[in-house]
């Protein structure tokens, strides 16, 4: 096939995909004007006739769902049975919300990675964005000491925010560093060289950097993003409060988010245009409980976590907009985000008590044990952080346990002498 037939081929694809999507927007919009019509009809009824029994009419479950509707939501009568104070609610709901957005030319995934103030795997994780590097200096912070910068090549350490700060989210791109403080939700930043502290915007607990957006996921629920240049806050979806929303990635032109409904126990997965709230949509059908869990979006592929009819979970990677799914590790120990950086993937493992940085090379399917720690345990708040060539563990071994950050360079073994340790305020290679 030459060059021309295949680009024809391709065209041919997408305008049949194109059409699909019509046709079912076309169905949708139909089925909303007969459920419409037939809502009019019954308060028409209703208002004329309060006694009028419906029960000859009603051929299917459709009809009395409206009748329903009519009754309880417009008319303000009850027509159902109020479950007892010992009767359970009900936590499950079938997965009706289908992908309206299920392609997109992956164009509109053409990162340039290095405007990205941290990769998303570091920031959603149990670090909580606690590493990130510029292309000279790893940034992390440490629970309660503050934020230090570390330079490899002589390994230097510099102390830039200290003392009982509590900082995550960190991103870093150009002079700045961005960070939020966990303790009053504040998103901040300074020079990535130190110097005074400077209010960015308020009610933020998540935060991504890329090119001049801040994307934040703020504690009331609100998604959006706000401007480096004059700090313009832009909220583009505000969820409800028995939801909780979890940040998933975004495009050139949309953000992408989880959203769980914590009464009912299921998740929707929905995205948002940059530039038009009001376009709203689904990018992927709904999923039950923790049939799915942990899912991020990196430069157009999701990574998450799929349960296993044994009730086992595996890492799983799909391209945005295809139906293949590719299985990196089976069976996973810990189901924390990974961190994606080109080729490799690194997640945190435990095995016979060690927790361990794995690298996974998703070329070849090899797998290597970067750092690890003994005597730990699923309890522990410890995941892998990834920072210009080094990987890190941080966090607790063990629930109540002490902090540790260690790491070690991707160039050589995890041995002991190729440990660093961040100890007496600096990170050091064991002795």
């Amino acid at each position: 096939m030459t060059e021309e037939q295949e680009r024809q081929e391709l065209r041919r694809k997408r305008q049949k995909a194109r059409k699909r999507k019509k046709a079912r927007k076309n169905f949708l919009l139909a089925l909303t004007i007969i459920v419409v019509v037939l809502a009019v009809f019954v308060i028409t009824v209703k208002l004329t006739n309060p006694n009028f029994d419906f029960s000859a009419l009603i051929k299917n479950e459709k009809t009395q769902q409206v009748v329903d509707f009519v009754n309880e939501d417009v008319l303000g009568k009850t027509t159902t049975t109020k479950p007892s104070t010992t009767q359970k609610p009900t936590t499950t709901q079938p997965t009706t919300k289908a992908a309206d957005y299920d392609y997109v030319e992956f164009d509109d995934f053409a990162f340039d990675t290095s405007l990205q103030g941290n990769q998303l795997g570091n920031l959603l994780n149990k670090t909580s964005g606690a590493v990130t590097y510029s292309s000279s200096y790893i940034y992390y912070s440490i629970q309660g000491k503050g934020i230090y910068r570390f330079e490899p090549v002589e390994e230097k350490n510099k102390k830039l925010k200290a003392d009982n700060y509590n900082f995550k989210c960190l991103n870093v791109l150009g002079d700045y560093l961005y960070f939020v403080d966990s303790d009053t939700n504040t998103l901040n930043r300074c020079q990535v060289g130190g110097g005074d502290i400077l209010k960015v915007a308020e009610n933020v607990t998540f935060a991504y950097l890329y090119n001049d957006k801040v994307y934040f996921i703020g504690a009331d629920n609100s998604v959006g993003y706000i401007n480096t240049a004059d700090f313009q806050r832009i909220v583009l979806y505000t969820g409800q409060a028995d939801k909780t929303i979890t940040f998933a990635g975004i495009s050139l032109s949309r953000i992408f988010f989880v959203q769980h409904d914590n009464v009912a126990d299921y998740n929707e997965y929905i995205t948002v245009s940059l530039t038009d709230k009001e376009d709203r949509q689904y990018f992927r059908d709904d999923t039950l409980k923790d049939e799915i869990i942990n899912l991020q979006l990196e430069c157009g592929f999701m990574y998450y976590y799929q349960k296993q009819t044994d009730g086992t979970y595996n890492l799983c990677r799909q391209k945005f907009g295809s139906d293949k799914i590719v299985t990196l590790a089976h069976n996973c120990s810990l189901t924390d985000y990974p961190v994606i950086y080109s080729n490799r993937l690194y997640y945190t493992r435990l095995k016979d008590s060690k927790l361990q940085a794995v690298e996974l090379n998703m070329n070849n399917e090899k797998t290597k044990v970067m750092v690890s720690v003994s005597d730990g345990d699923s309890n522990g708040t410890m995941a892998v952080g990834y920072g210009y060539q080094y990987v890190f563990l941080s966090g607790t071994k063990y629930y109540g346990g002490e902090d540790i950050f260690v790491g070690s360079c991707i160039y050589t073994s995890s041995s002991r002498d190729n440990t660093l340790i961040f100890s007496d305020g600096k990170l050091k290679y064991l002795q």
